[in-house]
């Protein structure tokens, strides 16, 4: 019983809204509250750049997997290979992500929505995770 590519398309396709909803709640929900953080401990100068380059490269990898969604005619080695290696970027992406929020505990109680939201973020990353892996299983050979 084979899946279709359209099923494998699908999953591509909302791996790539998770990851760009991880870069909007970042940029909006996130970036903001690190900016005036008022802790002592707050390193705001090595947080915020960090994190945009997290909001930059989760963009970047769902105009990746929308392309690779609506192109894709089959399973190859070098698509493999492509999403393979991006699944393995987010994944280093969301750690750094998880990072972030387990810094941000030490922060006290004005940086809980900003820690609360990175979590989820994390979590939003593995799923994408996830939904790569499986479309890159399941997507049919080329005939």
């Amino acid at each position: 019983m084979g899946v279709s590519l359209v099923v494998c398309r699908r999953e591509l396709l909302s791996a790539a809204i998770l990851l760009l909803a991880v870069a909007i709640v970042i940029a909006a929900g996130v970036i903001p509250p690190v900016e005036s953080d008022p802790s002592p401990s707050a390193t705001q100068d090595a947080a915020v750049p960090a994190l945009s380059v997290n909001v930059v490269f989760n963009v970047l990898a769902a105009m990746v997997l929308g392309f690779i969604a609506g192109r894709t005619t089959g399973r190859s080695r070098r698509l493999s290979f492509v999403l393979g290696s991006l699944s393995v970027l987010i994944l280093l992406f969301a750690f750094a992500l998880s990072d972030a929020a387990i810094a941000l505990r030490s922060h006290g109680p004005t940086m809980q929505s900003a820690r609360t939201l990175l979590f989820y973020c994390v979590v939003a990353d593995l799923l994408a995770v996830l939904l790569i892996i499986m479309a890159t299983v399941l997507l049919p050979r080329r005939t």
